[in-house]
C-alpha cells in the first residue's frame, strides 16, 4: 500500500509538472524539456556505464549549445507570431536522420556502443536532440490581444499515456503473442493493436473537440503515436538489455527513471516534426 500511495503520488507531480510545462508559457516548455533531457542524458551515461571526463564534458556542452539555438529562435518566432519562421531555421531533415542513425546503431550496430565515442555521439542524437525538437511543435496565436501557445505538445503526452495504458490493459486482459520476447517479455501483439485503436479514439476526440488551437490531423499525429510509442519503449528496452541494466534510474519514486517514462516521448517526437513539416512545405 505504502508503495501504491508513492507510485500515485509521484505519478501525480510528474503529470502536474509536464501539464504546467506544456500550457503556460514558451519559457516553461523550454525549461521542461531542459530539465527532462538532463535528466534523461544522466540516465542515459548511467547505463551506458560512460566515465570519460572529456565526453561527459562533451554531451553536457553540446546539450547546453542546442537548447540555446532552438530555444532563441523558439521565442524569436513566439514574439513575432510566425511558427513557419521556426521551421525555416529548424535544421530540416537533420535531427530525425541522426535518430534513425541512432536507432539503427542500438539494433543492429551495437558494438558502437562499446566505445566512448559512440556512446557520447547517441547521448546527444538520440537523447537530446528530440527534446531540442520538441520546442518547434507548439504553434501560436492572439488570445483576447495576448499571444498564447497552443498545447501540442501536452496532447502528445495526453496521447501516449492513452496508448502505454490501453496497450498494458488489453495486453493483461487478452494477450497471448508477444511482440518481441527477446526484447520485453511483458509486451503482446494484443496490447499493442488495444493501444493503437483506444489512442486512435483520443486522437478522433482531440481532433473533433481541440481542432481550432492545434496545427495537424490529430488523427493521423495519433496513429504515429500509437504505432511509434512502443517501439520506443522497445528501443530504451534493448539498450538496458545490451548493458544488463533494470531501471535507468529510480529518481521517480515507483516509477523507475526519467528515461522509463520518457522513452516513447522521445521516440515520436522526431516523426510528428516530420509530420509537421511535411504539411508545412506541401
Amino acid at each position: 500500500m505504502k508503495n501504491f500511495s508513492m507510485r500515485a503520488i509521484s505519478g501525480i507531480i510528474y503529470a502536474l509538472f509536464i501539464y504546467l510545462g506544456t500550457t503556460i508559457h514558451p519559457k516553461g516548455l523550454i525549461v521542461l524539456m531542459m530539465i527532462f533531457g538532463l535528466f534523461c542524458l544522466y540516465e542515459f551515461l548511467k547505463i551506458t556505464n560512460l566515465k570519460n571526463k572529456l565526453f561527459q564534458f562533451g554531451s553536457i556542452l553540446t546539450t547546453i549549445v542546442i537548447f540555446a539555438y532552438y530555444s532563441k529562435e523558439f521565442l524569436n518566432s513566439f514574439e513575432i507570431s510566425n511558427h513557419y519562421f521556426f521551421y525555416l531555421k529548424s535544421l530540416y531533415f537533420i535531427i530525425p536522420v541522426l535518430f534513425v542513425f541512432s536507432i539503427y546503431i542500438i539494433f543492429k550496430s551495437t558494438n558502437e556502443l562499446l566505445n566512448d565515442f559512440g556512446k557520447f555521439t547517441l547521448s546527444i542524437t538520440y537523447i537530446i536532440c528530440p527534446f531540442a525538437l520538441a520546442l518547434t511543435l507548439p504553434s501560436y496565436d492572439y488570445n483576447l490581444g495576448e499571444k498564447v501557445m497552443h498545447y501540442e505538445v501536452f496532447f502528445i503526452f495526453l496521447l501516449l499515456w492513452c496508448s502505454d495504458s490501453f496497450a498494458y490493459l488489453t495486453g493483461s486482459l487478452i494477450g497471448k503473442h508477444k511482440l518481441a520476447p527477446k526484447i520485453s517479455g511483458g509486451k503482446t501483439w494484443e496490447g499493442f493493436f488495444g493501444g493503437i485503436i483506444f489512442t486512435l479514439i483520443a486522437g478522433f476526440v482531440i481532433e473533433t473537440f481541440f481542432k481550432g488551437n492545434l496545427q495537424g490531423n490529430w488523427i493521423i499525429i495519433s496513429l504515429i503515436i500509437a504505432i511509434l510509442g512502443p517501439l520506443g519503449d522497445l528501443t530504451e528496452s534493448k539498450l538496458k538489455r545490451f548493458f544488463n541494466v533494470k531501471d535507468s534510474s529510480n529518481l521517480i519514486p515507483g516509477h523507475g527513471g526519467f528515461l522509463d517514462r520518457l522513452d516513447s516521448f522521445i521516440f515520436v517526437v522526431p516523426f510528428v516534426y516530420l509530420y509537421y513539416l511535411f504539411i508545412y512545405t506541401l
